[in-house]
């Protein structure tokens, strides 16, 4: 039971890290460049944008998945050692995938041009987003009909 906990706690933190990102990259890559000013501080740096998204989305994941106390499915018991595959092979395709678009562009077409497996994370970037919510609906409703 506490290993499913874990990688629920992590699927919800990369779902957590992508909107934060989305909120915060721009304030904070403003911050980095001296044009925003928080508690009378500025930094004058040469921060990419890449960067600053990878450190908030790890900075998010780190501080969720490891703090967060989440009890999913208690009553059900402990998830099937299938489900737990399932879920942690997802849950790791979801962060690499949300890294890798994060990339600047120029890099990403120079890692998909060396590599064979590596351009399924951008082409299918929606799909990886959304597969961990459609396996969660399987399976919560398939444990529902036992």
């Amino acid at each position: 039971m506490m290993q499913r906990e874990k990688i629920m706690t992590a699927l919800l933190a990369c779902y957590v890290g992508i909107v934060i990102v989305g909120i915060l990259a721009e304030p904070v890559k403003q911050f980095f460049e001296g044009k925003k000013i928080i508690a009378n501080t500025w930094i004058q740096a040469d921060a990419q944008p890449a960067t600053i998204k990878i450190a908030i989305f790890l900075i998010v994941l780190g501080l969720i998945a490891s703090r967060a106390d989440i009890s999913i499915g208690r009553d059900r018991g402990i998830m099937t050692p299938i489900e737990t595959l399932a879920y942690a092979l997802m849950t790791g395709i979801l962060v690499s995938s949300t890294i890798f678009m994060y990339l600047p562009e120029t890099t990403r077409t120079m890692i998909t041009s060396q590599t064979k497996l590596v351009h399924y994370l951008q082409d299918f970037h929606t799909l990886w987003l959304l597969a961990p919510l459609a396996l969660i609906l399987v399976v919560t409703s398939s444990s529902r009909s036992r």
